[in-house]
């Protein structure tokens, strides 16, 4: 059986965010929504698939010379560019657009566990439950600049 989720802007002066069909809030990026060992094992991937365009630093400054800077893909920016973006959104781009010259290269355990990494860097604090490549948990999760 499949259920539907009803979703409806709330705006409050200052704050835009989704409310689910009970009217909560979602869960944020700050509410421990990924595992240290998941954001380990991103970290473990980094290096091959993204640093050399990301940098070892996720700011978008490539390790290679010959690499044209990037946007970051952590940090302060990283938030400030993708503050209100659900992670579902993030990991449909990631999993369809990068890496740039292979996309679709790595596993979806791989893309997420990379998404864990860049939350771990952008000082999202880990929980105790992995993040999943599945759409309808990842929807419900919103990337935002501040706690």
């Amino acid at each position: 059986m499949i259920r539907a989720i009803a979703v409806a802007w709330l705006v409050v002066p200052g704050l835009t965010t989704f409310a689910d069909e009970s009217g909560s809030a979602p869960a944020t990026i700050w509410d421990g929504v990924y595992t240290e060992s998941q954001a380990a094992r991103g970290e473990f991937v980094y290096p091959s698939v993204c640093g050399r365009c990301h940098g070892h630093r996720l700011d978008g400054a490539p390790d290679d010379p010959d690499f044209f800077p990037t946007r970051p893909i952590a940090g302060p920016k990283f938030l400030r560019d993708w503050n209100g973006v659900s992670l579902v959104t993030l990991f449909e781009y990631t999993r369809s657009a990068m890496p740039e010259l292979n996309p679709a290269s790595l596993s979806d355990q791989e893309f997420i566990d990379l998404i864990a990494y860049m939350l771990a860097v952008s000082e999202a604090p880990a929980g105790s439950d992995e993040l999943e490549p599945d759409a309808a948990q990842l929807t419900g999760i919103t990337i935002t600049k501040e706690r």
